[in-house]
């Protein structure tokens, strides 16, 4: 069996140009809601998972075992209310409403690409775990956070998620929404699909 060597590497070509695209409108989005919670009065800002980024991603795994490639089933990112200097969300006991947006491209059983947004509050770490790891919500946003907190099934079909979610190193309490991406076609509708019910949850959070 012979293998056609142009149009392999036109379809490797076309493959790699719509993941690019993809993945470059997901964080768009991401970008856009970021842009308008942090006009609003709350002047919300972005956690930074590892400093100098906003995003968590997907984990990727570079074992030739069992390789996973690097196409991002989802985009993720944190937004908090920062009075003062500090760009951390310490788990002192005192944790403030953190605000969420998961753009899901894939995912078991998912039949069409969403945005998930919302609010958690009650964020604590277990007791007994006392100084032990995990010192900052961002430690954890990758796995178990986004991972598992923010996990399916498909959320645009439901009105409102409320749910408790509790892990060995972190609990909390989630109200949030979903939306389908195909039903965010412009800023406009980003605004008024995400960022509004958004700020709504959070200040309903705030009192």
């Amino acid at each position: 069996m012979s293998i056609d060597a142009n149009r392999l590497a036109e379809q490797i070509k076309l493959a790699y140009e719509f993941m690019e695209t993809l993945h470059g409108q997901a964080i768009a989005l991401i970008k856009d809601v970021e842009g308008q919670v942090a006009q609003a009065a709350e002047e919300l800002r972005c956690l930074r998972p590892g400093g100098n980024y906003r995003f968590a991603a997907t984990p990727m795994s570079y074992s030739l075992e069992r390789p996973q490639t690097a196409i991002a089933d989802y985009y993720a990112v944190y937004f908090r209310h920062f009075p003062d200097r500090v760009k951390n969300a310490l788990l002192d006991g005192d944790v403030p409403p953190i605000c969420f947006l998961k753009v899901v491209l894939r995912e078991r059983r998912l039949e069409h690409p969403e945005a998930r947004f919302g609010v958690m509050t009650e964020i604590a770490k277990p007791p007994e775990r006392g100084d032990k790891f995990p010192h900052k919500f961002e430690e954890l946003i990758n796995d178990p956070i986004t991972s598992k907190a923010l996990a399916g099934p498909a959320w645009s079909t439901q009105h409102t998620i409320s749910q408790n979610y509790q892990h060995s190193y972190i609990s909390m309490a989630i109200r949030g929404m979903g939306v389908r991406l195909a039903d965010l076609p412009d800023s406009e509708a980003i605004a008024v699909r995400i960022v509004e019910p958004l700020l709504e949850l959070y200040r309903e959070a705030v009192g």
